[in-house]
């Protein structure tokens, strides 16, 4: 799927011409161009009501019907708030409000909405490079270093930087409003529930909003896919779908390290999957960590570098479960970052209960090997986030600390260690910069805030690899990023998040009844780094060739040298090996852009057209 969308505006027809190749068009109520793109029928569900107009865009369980009825009443574009609630799924939001458009995404950016001036009036679309076609705009070669920022990309709010001139992302929790003379602009609609609902009334809810969730991936009638990769949060998807009615293949991927249990867990859960098709991997089969290495074939999707997926991996999934006819996979990310208790979480629990935070914090110091002081530290205020991201700046080249306990309002960003000076000296002026500014957190709590931007992250992944699926017509679905479903993780008392003995006590709650109970005790959890140190010998050769040939060495970005020393050497895991990936998925990006948007090098702002 792809669109944009347009005002009710004299220039909106000029402009859905300039567009081009537009399949599909639907029309405000005054007969302009209101929608523009490509999509098929599953994908778009449409209502007119006299003078207005609601399109919903992407993977939810409502009718044509049903939507009319709610469109019935509303009247101005603030109404659709309350709508938008009574809708489960993953989807943009648009309506045509007589003569006044709101259009928006999704709080985890699994549906992003971009927004720029085209022909002096506001246009929208689901991906920014759509609007930089239009605009002619360049590439924002300033914001290169950040690119290489690891392990999740730049700290809020630069992690929402688009790397296209002139076009931006609308913020979380923020719909773009466009009058009927076409100027458009972010207005407020959502912000974070309070913490307040006990651990029953919580799981509850959750329990409700996975439902709710995952009904709106089979409510198309579709066949659909899932992982079962043997996690407990791929195999709750599973039970949720398996009362669909609908063919439902599972993927599992076999591990080639005997120690990862996640392959017993998954031939647990199979037999009470009788009616899906089980399809398993071997060791092997599936392309592996750097398989682009191979061909350095330039990446389609122009948006911006791919950030925490392989696209070799996509292309192998997507072409397995097309060929079983599924056309929507399920998978299971998103469900860590909402319900497996961190340490921030114990940090907020320590500072508003601290009495029943302590036996945590005592298991959290056994288990750690913590001094108490290193253990103190843990329970530290991080201060406000103006302050903390300007502190980051400075720390961006300092060697991670994994035995530290301080908490953070974020996993803190760092440079690679192969980063040359310019490279870290440029990252550095824009978290200052950034920080100048008093940004405001995604929440007030921390442990909040993370949980906000993290699941953020994890969208951009899931919108990304749809994008890759393209070519096999396999759109990748994650119900745990859903708005509602984040709602109501965020909505648990931070104290019930945390049990002692459980891995994800909330969600372990929710889904009982549902599966099987040894399944939602499971704490231990597969790792994949067996992998990565495979693929690592096995492209050797084009590793080297990497070093010596990247854009990156051109461009005074990366010393050659200390990521050939990086690349080569023994590690006794993976995480000094782990922030290549940012670097090799910037890389692939460069070559992909047309020559007369090649950057010449590190710059401080501006744009080239």
């Amino acid at each position: 799927m792809e669109f944009i969308v347009l005002p009710d505006h004299p220039a909106g027809p000029g402009i859905a011409e300039q567009y081009g190749g537009a399949a599909r068009v639907l029309r405000h109520p005054s007969g302009r161009p209101w929608i523009a793109g490509a999509w098929s029928d599953a994908d778009v569900v449409h209502a007119e009501v006299g003078r207005n107009s609601l399109a919903v865009l992407g993977s939810s369980s409502v009718t044509a019907e049903r939507l009319a009825e709610l469109l019935r009443g509303v009247r101005t574009v603030y109404d659709v708030t309350a709508l938008a609630r009574q809708l489960s799924g993953c989807f943009h939001l648009v309506a045509s409000l007589d003569g006044t458009v709101r259009a928006q995404g999704t709080l985890s950016s699994a549906c992003e909405v971009f927004h720029a001036t085209v022909a002096g009036v506001t246009v929208a679309a689901d991906r920014p490079q759509s609007l930089a076609g239009l605009t002619g705009a360049g590439i924002r070669d300033e914001l290169l270093a950040l690119q290489l920022l690891a392990p999740f990309g730049a700290p809020w709010p630069l992690n929402a930087e688009c790397v296209w001139q002139g076009v931006s992302p609308v913020e979380p929790g923020h719909f773009l409003r466009v009058g009927a003379d076409g100027r458009g602009r972010p207005e407020k609609w959502w912000t974070p529930p309070e913490p307040e609902r006990s651990l029953a009334e919580g799981a509850d809810v959750v329990r409700e909003a996975l439902i709710a969730a995952v009904g709106a991936r089979t409510a198309s009638g579709q066949p659909f896919s899932a992982d079962l990769s043997g996690g407990m949060d791929s195999a709750v998807l599973c039970y949720l779908a398996a009362g669909s009615g609908l063919p439902m293949t599972t993927i599992h991927y076999e591990t080639v390290d005997p120690a990862n249990h996640d392959p017993v867990w998954a031939a647990r859960c199979r037999p009470d999957l009788p009616d899906a098709e089980h399809v398993v991997i071997p060791p092997g089969a599936m392309p592996g960590p750097y398989s682009e290495l191979a061909t350095m074939a330039p990446e389609a999707d122009l948006e911006a570098p791919l950030s925490l997926i392989r696209r070799a991996t996509v292309e192998f999934l997507t072409a397995t479960v097309a060929r079983a006819g599924s056309r929507r996979h399920l998978m299971g990310l998103g469900s860590d970052e909402l319900f497996r208790p961190s340490q921030m979480c114990l940090n907020a629990v320590a500072r508003r209960h601290p009495l029943r935070a302590v036996r945590h914090v005592r298991a959290k110091k056994s288990m750690r090997r913590w001094s108490w002081l290193t253990t103190m530290r843990g329970l530290s205020d991080p201060g406000p986030y103006p302050r903390w991201l300007a502190a980051q700046a400075d720390r961006l080249a300092v060697e991670r600390r994994w035995d530290d306990a301080a908490v953070d309002w974020e996993v803190a960003a760092k440079m690679p260690l192969w980063a040359t000076a310019d490279t870290v000296d440029a990252a550095r002026r824009l978290v200052r910069a950034a920080a100048v500014g008093e940004p405001e957190p995604l929440a007030a709590l921390p442990v909040q805030h993370e949980m906000i931007r993290l699941t953020r992250i994890n969208g951009t992944m899931v919108r990304r690899a749809s994008r890759v699926g393209e070519a096999s017509g396999v759109s990748f679905q994650a119900p745990f990023l859903d708005d509602r479903v984040l709602e109501a993780a965020l909505s648990v008392r931070l104290a019930d998040r945390m049990a002692y003995g459980w891995a994800k006590p909330v969600l372990s709650t929710a889904m009982r009844d549902i599966a099987p109970a040894d399944l939602l005790a499971r704490k231990d959890k597969g790792d994949q780094s067996p992998e990565l140190f495979v693929t690592l010998r096995r492209h050797r050769r084009e590793l080297m060739d990497f070093c010596d040939e990247a854009h990156l060495v051109r461009l005074g970005m990366v010393d050659p040298e200390k990521l050939r020393t990086v690349l080569m050497g023994l590690h006794p895991d993976a995480r000094h090996v782990l922030p290549f990936d940012s670097t090799l998925q910037t890389e692939l990006w460069l070559r992909s852009l047309p020559s007369r948007l090649a950057p010449s090098g590190l710059t401080t702002g501006g744009a080239r057209r």
